[in-house]
């Protein structure tokens, strides 16, 4: 099918193969906007979870009283989420210093943030 001098435009099949390069460009495009919002909610997950335990930790090392070697596991309600939280207090090499971890995880099998501290027990405290 040959064309006249003074035809312009495009025939059908460059119209179609325009149309596929487009079509998946946008199917690409959308893959990646997907995959941006998927990393967008774990890193905001982990950013809440690390929170969560940095203000647990604060609240341990701020207490008057030292923390007793134990472990324990509650929940928590933070930035309307429900939490799993496991505080665990060991002894140091040092007598006199506590190993504080605090582990927060949404209720997926690894958890969000994990935390440590150490807190010195003041003389009188043992």
């Amino acid at each position: 099918m040959s064309r006249a001098p003074n035809e312009s435009g495009f025939s059908l099949v460059e119209a179609l193969v325009a149309l596929a390069v487009f079509a998946m460009a946008g199917v690409a495009l959308v893959q990646l906007q997907s995959q941006s919002l998927i990393t967008f909610a774990r890193v905001e997950t982990r950013a809440l979870a690390d929170i969560a335990a940095q203000n647990r930790l604060t609240e341990i090392v701020s207490s008057r009283a030292p923390p007793p070697i134990s472990s324990r596991e509650d929940q928590l309600e933070f930035a309307g989420r429900t939490w799993r939280m496991t505080t665990i207090v060991t002894a140091a090499s040092d007598p006199r210093t506590r190993r504080v971890s605090v582990s927060v995880s949404d209720g997926d099998a690894a958890p969000g943030s994990v935390a440590h501290a150490f807190v010195v027990v003041p003389e009188g405290a043992l």
